[in-house]
């Protein structure tokens, strides 16, 4: 399983917002095309869209995420609706392609008539529509926050954190296992090597010591000179912000140079689980948990593991679930006609720095300015080949 975090069109924006942080304390399915069809109430459904990369390298590392937005839509309409309105999604795929991206989006908005998208997984194609978008106020509800779209654009509601919390978070929970933090980058993305530029100020700004950065990429054979550069700097840490295959190869590589740091990974595949070099690894995730007993995902799980019991669900898999919580917090009291701005003003009313039951760190939606988020995350861990909840199924937040 392919999975990177993915830092698209980071921009001096970014470098500004960390300043403004610092002062703030595998599934084989293809997406559907409605799902679930049709509305069995009096009043009209409401149609929500969603476009991501369901195809190609990322298709594992995404569509659990649109099964979680699959499963709570499931179950929203089995359990009454939305204020008695059936609730249909219409997803398309856009193959990491823009302009395909740009063109599913014109066609969710002007055929098929959504109001919102929802659970958008389009963090290499997003830019191609964000204009487009805010120019019919059409809103983003949720999905993988991870550009610079989610800071600046005010009709992407983030329902996690953003590019500038996820590095934070990162580097907050890297301090448990040492003092002197490196990174292995991929090297294929332009966008991905921009992450080098926010690093010694997130670094800063959490207290850690970060010794640099290394480009790798998936192609390559030996990634001795990387390891050594990083050893030699005396990282105690390093986070392989890269796919998990490359991530082991490269583990593996630097074991061999006698360079045994500790590990933060990107994701805790099962790859990952079984290979005895990760033991003691952590990780963070962006929403709840995906694993154990959690009384909070319960419905989540039950509905998920129902629909797709050959899925390997990974920490994306509660992504769609938590976007469509925010949604039907902003829809509570929906009209009998929902539009865009029905939608738009129920995402407004919504209380600062709601939590939604903790589905989500805070969240703070104001009227034309982007959303205000927190680096709050969860926690993950491998111990003995067994994924863990160091801090159990809460989010953490910098400075708790």
């Amino acid at each position: 399983m392919r999975m990177r975090t993915r830092w698209i069109a980071i921009s001096t924006t970014l470098l500004t917002a960390v300043a403004l942080t610092a002062a703030c304390g595998s599934s084989s399915a293809q997406p559907s095309s409605n799902a679930p069809a049709g509305s069995t109430g009096a009043k009209e459904p409401i149609v929500i869209g969603n476009v991501g990369t369901y195809s190609g390298p990322f298709a594992t590392q995404y569509l659990p995420s649109l099964h979680g937005l699959e499963a709570w839509v499931s179950y929203t309409n089995a359990h009454g609706g939305i204020n008695g309105h059936q609730v249909k999604l219409v997803s398309k795929d856009d193959n990491n392609n823009p302009a395909t991206s740009l063109q599913a989006v014109k066609q969710l908005v002007e055929n098929d008539h959504v109001v919102a998208l929802v659970d958008v997984t389009a963090p290499g194609t997003d830019s191609a529509w964000a204009g487009y978008v805010q120019q019919h106020r059409i809103p983003v509800v949720g999905g993988l926050a991870t550009d610079a779209n989610w800071l600046q654009n005010p009709y992407f509601f983030s329902t996690n954190t953003n590019p500038v919390g996820i590095l934070t978070g990162q580097l907050v929970l890297a301090k448990r296992l040492g003092s002197r933090v490196g990174l292995f980058l991929c090297a294929e993305e332009s966008a991905c090597k921009s992450a080098e530029a926010l690093l010694p100020q997130v670094g800063k700004s959490v207290n850690i010591d970060y010794v640099g950065s290394q480009l790798v990429a998936a192609s390559a054979s030996d990634y001795t000179a990387q390891c050594l550069a990083l050893k030699d700097a005396h990282a105690d840490v390093v986070i392989p912000e890269i796919d998990q295959a490359t991530a082991q190869r490269v583990i593996a590589s630097c074991a061999t140079q006698g360079f045994t740091p500790k590990i933060e990974v990107a994701d805790i595949t099962p790859q990952i689980l079984a290979n005895g070099q990760f033991d003691g690894a952590t990780a963070v995730a962006y929403t709840p948990l995906w694993f154990g007993d959690n009384p909070l995902t319960s419905n989540w799980a039950a509905t998920y593991k129902k629909m797709f019991p050959k899925d390997i669900a990974n920490s994306v898999a509660t992504l769609g679930w938590q976007a469509g919580v925010v949604f039907a917090a902003a829809l509570t009291n929906a009209p009998a006609k929902v539009t865009s701005q029905s939608v738009l003003d129920g995402l407004w009313r919504i209380p600062p720095k709601s939590t939604f039951g903790g589905w989500t760190p805070p969240l703070t939606y104001t009227k034309g300015k982007p959303a205000t988020t927190t680096g709050c995350l969860w926690h993950a861990g491998v111990d003995n080949h067994k994924l863990t909840a160091p801090d159990g199924y809460d989010f953490v937040c910098p400075g708790t």
